[in-house]
């Protein structure tokens, strides 16, 4: 989002559209029937900013990726515990629509953030390419970076991540 360095007050209609654009792609990627829309994760996304306005806020579309990230996470995890408050066998979980793309998600999510301690401006490319939906110029302008950085971090960060997850799944 050009123009919108940071998210703070009133969001006005071109940064709501945009807001929604990412929610929409992001939803795109989960399983077909679940529950939120787009409309649900942007503005479950914004009360969440509002709650936090002690904190420096981050350029809009840095923000709004890594906070819907976190309300999809957390959206998978009471789905999971309703899941296993039903009484469901163990057995039946594993076969239930969407519990293989909430495991991605978890796994995703758990390296992500171990990456964001070990390397932040590589946790902001992966957020702001996969999750924020940004081209690489849009994430350099975003970072006050080069294109040339941000192909070169995203190549690392991707192969890191790839890593963390396989030596996740062996281990």
């Amino acid at each position: 989002m050009t123009g919108t360095p940071h998210i703070r007050g009133e969001l006005d209609d071109s940064a709501y559209a945009e807001l929604r654009s990412i929610a929409a792609r992001e939803l795109g990627r989960e399983r077909r029937d679940h529950t939120l829309r787009p409309t649900d994760l942007v503005h479950e996304a914004w009360l969440r900013l509002e709650g936090s306005r002690s904190e420096p806020a981050p350029p809009l579309r840095l923000w709004a990726a890594r906070t819907m990230r976190q309300v999809l996470v957390d959206h998978a995890r009471r789905r999971s515990a309703l899941r296993r408050d039903a009484g469901r066998r163990a057995e039946l979980e594993d076969d239930a629509p969407g519990v293989e793309r909430d495991q991605q998600l978890f796994d995703l999510d758990a390296a992500l953030l171990e990456l964001a301690r070990l390397a932040p401006e590589l946790a902001a490319i992966v957020e702001l390419l996969h999750f924020g939906g940004c081209t690489v110029e849009e994430a350099a302008r975003e970072l006050q970076t080069s294109p040339r950085t941000v192909k070169r971090r995203w190549r690392l960060a991707k192969a890191w991540l790839h890593r963390e997850i396989a030596d996740d799944h062996d281990a």
